[in-house]
């Protein structure tokens, strides 16, 4: 097939496509359903959501799926999380395989690698540390969750939701999200650990384990470890103080003082690609919004299971601009200077993302009729903004605005987060045309910017 052919990217889209055409099929069954037979259109927007670990749903997890349709997603949402092409991979080694350049390049696209790792060791890391974070995680909701519900249903939820939350899915089988456990500083902290863990991205968390260095190299932190620890920190501080004073007499003013910490905590946790919510979004204030949309946009660390430009290129690009403004050419941090190759994709990413939330912005304006917003709280204009920008990083924090969606508007919304979940980068480089040799280089010439 061509697009087997060329770049290692086409492969990635690939093996994403089928998922999600597969995953549809199995929940266009009747047999996922709890009454009706879900429509066509609906079950590849849950397909969709599920593998690019959105969490936007236009039907209730809970309630209109049937065991067997709940079991379909959460291995979408797997699928989608790890990255189709590790399984693949996996299953390579399994069977005593090698693997081909391509597929290590292939490897690299997914998890952000610069060659530093093994492939073999990257890959033992990532199904090990996948596998213990989500059963640790879901034996201690199981904990919590027994005192809910009868010890069957409680042992399916809590691995549910640990994958869920793990996978930065946000799909949860509770029809209000999280908001049962606005009070719960327990289950918010477990979930808080799960979604940061899995939006690190393996390679950091395989640097931060151990399970994963470069023979006879120094025992360090790579630059983009530190760089991921770093962003992610600020962003989460930030986010938490922002809350805090924005929403503490709004939204959280019914709460005792350290859950009003724990739910602004949340939220900043939340808001990076995982989707899940305690409060309800319509209740927040407009800078609470604002501070959402900042989060959602900028997303996870590269190679996790989260979206959006991720951290490392919000930081290269905000670096970039700190060193040319303190007249410096190259960009710099931690006593290391970023590579030119970094320092152009970033920017590359930064531009792209924002071209196409521009884009399927202003096509989900012009598809949804203004009529649809009998229910406005923040503004027709808001909510689809939020939506646009909750699909694009794969979040699944919404304004209500899912639920009201038209047939054209859902196919925005999944085109949206497709692109947000495979990568801009790697979306252009399966659709590109290959480099032409002895293409023709021209002689430079200055333009003037600014």
């Amino acid at each position: 097939m061509e697009l087997l052919r060329g770049h290692p990217a086409r492969r990635i889209l690939l093996f994403f496509l089928s998922a999600i055409a597969a995953g549809t099929i199995l929940l266009w069954l009747p047999v996922s359903a709890t009454g009706p037979r879900h429509s066509f259109l609906d079950s590849l927007f849950t397909a969709t959501s599920a593998v690019c670990v959105t969490g936007l749903t236009v039907l209730d997890t809970g309630r209109e799926f049937s065991l067997f349709g709940q079991a379909v997603i959460l291995i979408l949402i797997q699928l989608g999380g790890l990255g189709i092409m590790t399984f693949a991979t996996l299953l390579l080694l399994g069977t005593g395989g090698r693997l081909s350049l391509g597929d290590r390049l292939g490897l690299r696209e997914t998890f952000a690698g610069e060659g530093r790792h093994a492939t073999r060791s990257l890959l033992k890391a990532i199904a090990g540390i996948t596998l213990a974070a989500e059963l640790v995680g879901a034996l201690l909701l199981f904990i919590r969750f027994t005192q809910l519900m009868p010890s069957g249903e409680a042992a399916w939820t809590a691995l549910f939701h640990a994958v869920s939350a793990f996978c930065n899915a946000g799909f949860s089988t509770f029809g209000n999200s999280l908001q049962g456990f606005v009070a719960d500083p327990y289950t918010l902290t477990v979930f808080m650990v799960l979604i940061v863990s899995g939006g690190l991205g393996f390679i950091v968390l395989a640097e931060l384990s151990g399970l994963a260095r470069g023979h006879g190299t120094r025992r360090r932190l790579s630059l983009h470890t530190r760089l991921c620890l770093a962003a992610t920190a600020l962003l989460l501080i930030f986010g938490a103080i922002a809350f805090l004073a924005t929403e503490y007499g709004n939204s959280l003013r019914e709460l005792a003082w350290m859950d009003r910490v724990t739910n602004a905590l949340f939220q900043s946790v939340t808001a990076r690609t995982a989707g899940f919510s305690t409060l309800s979004q319509t209740d927040l204030t407009e800078v609470s919004l604002l501070v959402t949309l900042m989060l959602m946009f900028i997303g996870a660390c590269p190679g996790s299971t989260g979206g959006g430009i991720k951290t490392t290129t919000a930081a290269v690009v905000l670096l970039l601009m700190w060193h040319r403004f303190r007249g410096r050419s190259a960009v710099s941090a931690f006593r290391r200077t970023v590579s030119p190759d970094s320092v152009t994709r970033a920017v590359t990413v930064f531009l792209l993302a924002v071209l196409a939330v521009s884009g399927a912005f202003a096509l989900l304006m012009f598809v949804e009729p203004h009529r649809l917003s009998h229910r406005v709280v923040h503004g027709w204009f808001a909510e689809n903004l939020f939506e646009t920008v909750s699909a694009f990083g794969t979040v699944g924090l919404s304004l209500g605005r899912t639920g009201q969606l038209s047939a054209a508007g859902k196919l925005v919304i999944i085109a949206t987060m497709f692109a947000g979940r495979v990568g801009l980068l790697t979306l252009a480089y399966a659709l590109a045309r290959p480099v032409t040799r002895g293409e023709v280089v021209y002689s430079e010439e200055s333009v003037m910017v600014g």
